[in-house]
């Protein structure tokens, strides 16, 4: 049963259910939240079931209250067992509720899919299933491909072709455009699913009283990395052109995992600014939302390619972004408004690492666009 939106069938007794599988990490499910709202608009947001990965609990529950969460431990360490035995492990209990979810129609947002994730999908009962051509698929593995034909055709699959990067649009988010073109069977226009988010509680400190600007340095992938005392250079030269004025609260956050580092960077930015008038501190919210909360109230962002750039992005804040390059196009660069800015890689014949192409001064005519705004 394919999805439809006329009133006809927004009057009707049964109203469509969507399930959309979204088993994936925290800034690709920040890309994918515009194709939820419209799935919420379209269809009404209690009338969605949506499957992630525990980490994302919290901002599915935030962002789409109304809807039913489906909660995937899927880790990607080994732990005593084989990772495949381990996560059929601990998405047993997770299956068993998918076995029971029926759904008018099943959208997989997850591109790189490996069997266990194919399995899951189609465990839920659907009339209508779709999905872009796995990414995982050219590997080389025959068998691998074997079996997501069969499967595709066992359960009628409509396939898209995953699209190749294409001009101010990353394939990502073309990706999800197609998807939702084929589910509701109307060319969606791009607009209708560019990523937003929304704070949904306080920021954790008085912006009022106390604003402040968040820096988010790290990511799990090093060679994304701005270096430390590149970061430091900007904040003196910030300081030094008298803009500093704004810059009395810089919150540094990130993952659990990166709390030494947080702390001590902000010690070498003191020492970097001892007559700065500059409270630093670190700041890690209890859970993602209230990550995104944080994010919400802040005058600017400084970060890179990691979640906190697509999470900045997606609420509209004026966001630096010093962008290494890494999957360009698939994922970024991509903004809401002028108030983002992606300072992108330059091509180089020299040896040059990334950053080293950008002098502080150029980052510093980027900052003040954002920061002139409106």
């Amino acid at each position: 049963m394919l999805l439809k939106t006329t009133t006809l069938n927004r009057l009707s007794l049964k109203e469509p259910r969507c399930f959309i599988f979204k088993p994936d990490g925290i800034g690709d499910f920040f890309l994918a939240s515009g194709v939820v709202r419209l799935m919420a608009r379209e269809l009404g947001e209690k009338n969605l079931t949506i499957a992630v990965l525990p980490i994302l609990e919290s901002v599915v529950r935030g962002q789409f209250p109304q809807a039913q969460v489906v909660i995937l431990p899927i880790k990607k360490q080994r732990v005593i067992l084989n990772v495949f035995v381990a996560n059929c492990l601990r998405c047993f209990p997770s299956w068993i509720k998918l076995l029971g979810t029926k759904a008018d129609t099943a959208i997989s947002l997850r591109h790189m899919r490996d069997y266990l994730q194919s399995f899951l999908f189609y465990s839920v009962r659907a009339g209508g299933r779709f999905m872009t051509s796995n990414l995982l698929l050219g590997n080389g593995r025959r068998v691998r491909r074997w079996t997501e034909k069969i499967m595709v055709a066992l359960f009628s699959t409509e396939m898209v072709d995953y699209p190749k990067p294409s001009f101010g649009i990353p394939s990502e988010l073309e990706a999800h455009r197609l998807l939702v073109s084929a589910a509701l069977r109307r060319d969606v226009e791009i607009g209708e699913i560019w990523p937003e988010l929304k704070a949904v509680n306080p920021s954790p400190i008085d912006s009022l009283n106390f604003p402040y600007f968040v820096c988010a340095p790290y990511s799990s992938d090093i060679w994304k990395n701005f270096p430390e005392h590149r970061w430091i250079e900007l904040f003196v030269l910030l300081d030094a052109e008298g803009k500093g004025e704004r810059l009395r609260t810089l919150i540094l956050t990130g993952s659990p995992d990166q709390r030494e580092s947080l702390e001590s960077f902000g010690v070498m930015i003191r020492k970097a600014l001892p007559e700065a008038r500059i409270s630093i501190s670190v700041l890690i919210s209890e859970n993602l939302q209230g990550f995104i909360d944080l994010l919400a109230g802040a005058e600017c962002v400084f970060t890179i390619d990691t979640a906190a750039a697509h999470g900045a992005t997606a609420l509209n804040c004026r966001t630096l972004i010093l962008f290494s390059g890494l999957h360009q196009g698939m994922f970024a660069p991509w903004i809401r408004s002028h108030r983002q800015h992606w300072v992108l890689p330059k091509e180089s014949q020299s040896n040059l690492q990334w950053h080293e192409a950008h002098s502080t001064s150029e980052i510093m005519i980027s900052l003040d666009k954002i920061l002139s705004a409106p």
